[in-house]
Parts: C-alpha cells; structure tokens; sequence
C-alpha cells in the first residue's frame, strides 16, 4: 500500500489515509488521532518519520480512556482473520503459525483483557515470529514461561478468571501497573509506523 504525498497531508483525506497505512484503519484513528494530528499541520511534514513523531506527541496529552481505546483498536497478536496487508507481514513471518501457538496466543490474549481491563495486547514484532511473542506476553500477564518451542500436545487452555491466583493477576485501570502498559503499547504503535516506513523505503 503507497502513501500520499506529504504536501496532500494538509487534506483530512489524505491524513487519513496515511495514517490509516501507517498504523492501521480504525474507529479511534479516525475519532482521536486524525483531528488531534491535523489541528498540529499548519503544513506539510518534513517527513513521514516526522508524522510519526507527530502522532506520538498528539496522544500524550490524551486521557486513559482515549489511549484505551486507540490500542483496542489494533489487532492481537495470533489474529489471522481481517488483518492489513502489513499487519498479516508483520505477525506471519516467512514460515506459517504453528495451530499450538495460534491456540496458545488465543487464550494468553483473552487472559491478558482479563488482567488488563479495556486493553489488548500490542508489542513491536520487529521480525520476530508469533511462537517468539508468547513468552513476552505470558510475562507481561505474569505467568510462567511455556516450554520452548510448544510440543503439539500441549494444553493451551488458560481459565479464565476462575481462582484467586487468577484473580490476583487482575490490573486496577486506575493503577501504575495497568497505566504503564497502556502506555507501553501506545509507544509501540508509533514503533510499529516507524518500522513500516522503514519496510517501504521511507524511513
């Protein structure tokens, strides 16, 4: 997918579109981060690497439930269905996703909205496989590491909520931990456009 000209960027259409490109088609794009970057334009970027650097800066001053809402928006890692063309890029890597690992991310994603209410889980991929991300996300859970790599056998179930040491992994929205990984996956969406400039030659 190609990217308008920067001097276009003035254009809600064409902001919008690049932005689209860039971090992927959603409703809090186009609700919070088209009007918060283009009250900023008065003209053209120098570059789309000063577009990102734009982006990120819009959102810091956004509240918890804007900055919620922009990383639900973005698809989990493990989604296989209704992903852009750079996201399906990004998460298949060159070899396909083994079903053990989809079905392990599967429920590491759905625990992980349990522990942090109204996010989901966004992390820089930067080359590295589905099967490579499932320890990150079991630790930023707070669960001990699957063995590496997954044998076929294993049970990917995750119960959801159902004990008090599950409980005990539940995020207090108002709290420092969630808050910090709000933030983390906000800033890994700008790495993320970064990245994709890069992959486009436009870095």
């Amino acid at each position: 997918m190609s990217l308008p000209p920067l001097a276009d960027l003035t254009s809600e259409p064409a902001l919008q579109s690049a932005l689209e490109t860039l971090f992927e088609p959603t409703p809090a794009l186009t609700r919070l981060l088209v009007p918060a970057v283009r009250a900023r334009l008065s003209a053209p970027p120098a570059s789309y690497a000063a577009l990102v650097d734009l982006c990120a800066e819009a959102a810091q001053s956004w509240g918890w439930a804007d900055k919620a809402a922009f990383v639900a928006g973005h698809p989990v890692i493990g989604e296989v269905k209704g992903l852009s063309a750079h996201s399906a890029k990004e998460q298949g890597g060159v070899r396909p996703t083994a079903p053990v690992v989809l079905a392990r991310l599967a429920h590491l994603n759905a625990l992980y909205a349990a522990a942090f209410p109204g996010l989901r889980y966004i992390t820089f991929v930067n080359g590295r496989t589905r099967a490579q991300i499932v320890p990150e996300l079991e630790a930023a859970i707070g669960l001990p590491p699957s063995p590496v790599p997954l044998p076929d056998d294993f049970d990917t179930a995750v119960p959801l909520i159902e004990s008090d040491t599950l409980r005990a992994l539940i995020r207090d929205p108002a709290g420092e931990e969630w808050r910090a990984e709000c933030d983390r996956a906000v800033a890994d969406v700008w790495l993320i456009g970064h990245a994709r400039l890069r992959n486009m030659g436009l870095a």
